[in-house]
């Protein structure tokens, strides 16, 4: 098995690890939104509405990207920088939260560790992804080169 291949299955690994801590994440934020139903505390419902949907879809987009990853191995490089744009863009939109703040959500200050294990997770993606994307483009430079040395 060659060395882009198996970097390609650790990267799955890691995409599919952290749409597990999503998931987690989103159980966990459900079970606060019914605690908090119990005892009637009403005005953190929408966000935490807002919070669960968001973890849920993002577990659900890395499952997806999971897919067509498997399903594209190393012929297009399109999806592995799709990955890294969404693994940025959660990244960025997790500072945001912690920082200046998001609509509906505003300024969260609790730091977890599935918080820090996710953005962990996200930047090995992010590196696995651009390293692989290189290596894809590198491919078929090579193939291109073959083919006019050939014809």
């Amino acid at each position: 098995m060659s060395r882009n291949i198996i970097m390609m299955y650790v990267l799955l690994a890691f995409m599919l690890t952290t749409a597990i801590v999503y998931f987690i994440v989103a159980s966990q934020e459900y079970s606060d939104l019914l605690e908090f139903q119990e005892v009637g505390i009403d005005g953190e419902t929408q966000e935490k509405q807002v919070e669960i949907t968001l973890f849920i879809g993002s577990g659900v987009t890395y499952i997806g990207l999971f897919a067509w990853i498997l399903g594209a191995k190393l012929r297009s490089k399109t999806p592995y920088v799709v990955v890294a744009g969404v693994s940025v863009i959660l990244i960025a939109t997790y500072i945001a939260s912690r920082t200046v703040g998001v609509p509906i959500v505003g300024v969260e200050y609790y730091v977890g560790k599935l918080d820090m294990i996710s953005k962990a997770l996200q930047v090995i993606i992010i590196g696995l992804s651009i390293y692989l994307t290189f290596r894809i483009q590198k491919i078929i430079i090579i193939k291109s080169m073959n083919k006019k040395n050939m014809g």
